[in-house]
């Protein structure tokens, strides 16, 4: 699987700058509708597999687990922008932080 990671220099939740490490991170499965699925579902998650770029996942069934990054001072995994689809970067809901600074 091939590295999306250029430098970083800190985390975008906390600024921290000597924390952040690359980690294996689990994200939620790709949306598919099926009747009687809830269509607002699709938006649920934080980062989803059809979020990230398909020659940067891994081959299936280990799709979910994405090279990323981890912050060790504040415990948030994170995804760089160039992890993602153009299509997710235009809707700026996905990526940085991976989970959502609150």
């Amino acid at each position: 699987m091939p590295s999306a990671f250029p430098s970083v220099d800190a985390c975008p939740s906390c600024g921290s700058s000597g924390a952040v490490r690359r980690k294996l991170l689990l994200i939620d499965e790709a949306w598919v509708a099926a009747p009687g699925k809830d269509p607002r579902l699709a938006h649920f998650a934080d980062l989803r597999v059809d979020d990230v770029k398909p020659e940067l996942l891994s081959d299936h069934p280990l799709e979910q687990f994405i090279e990323g990054l981890y912050c060790d001072a504040c415990g948030r995994g994170f995804v760089t922008e160039e992890t993602l689809t153009a299509s997710s970067r235009k809707l700026g809901t996905r990526g940085v932080p991976f989970p959502p600074a609150e």
